[in-house]
């Protein structure tokens, strides 16, 4: 083999390699990127009476205002895991999670990219919730519940 013949050989090589690495490393990109993009949290709007879309370290919108007996749901759009609650035990700041008097705290649990959480809310008041995993990122907001007319 003439040293021309191993250089063009090591060239068409490295070249397979180079595009081996490059489709390996975009499936590894799609793939990541479809775990937050499949779920209901991406399906046709629900019939509760405000929607509130988990961002990477935000809830949209912040605040909401519904009646007794109506629901919000939470929709994980993001691709990282959240949660909701509004149980002050959980929060590390005070005022960051408020229960109104005469109702029990909300939890949801994990709720993974893709996924929803949803809550009837029962009993007027202001309840001031959080994501205990983003909290110190800002990730607060606030659901008001009117009186039934």
């Amino acid at each position: 083999m003439t040293c021309d013949q191993r250089q063009r050989r090591c060239v068409t090589i490295h070249n397979a390699k180079r595009a081996a690495c490059a489709i390996t490393g975009l499936l590894m990109v799609l793939a990541i990127v479809g775990c937050g993009l499949g779920g209901p949290a991406h399906g046709p709007v629900s019939n509760a009476a405000a929607v509130v879309d988990l961002g990477f370290i935000s809830f949209s919108p912040p605040a909401v205002t519904i009646a007794v007996g109506e629901t919000v749901e939470w929709r994980n759009k993001s691709l990282i895991t959240h949660n909701v609650t509004d149980d002050p035990r959980r929060a590390e700041q005070p005022g960051d999670a408020i229960v109104p008097a005469g109702t029990q705290a909300f939890d949801s649990g994990d709720i993974p990219a893709g996924q929803v959480y949803r809550q009837i809310f029962t009993v007027p008041g202001t309840y001031r919730y959080l994501c205990t995993l983003h909290e110190s990122e800002g990730m607060v907001a606030t659901v008001v519940v009117s009186p039934a007319s």
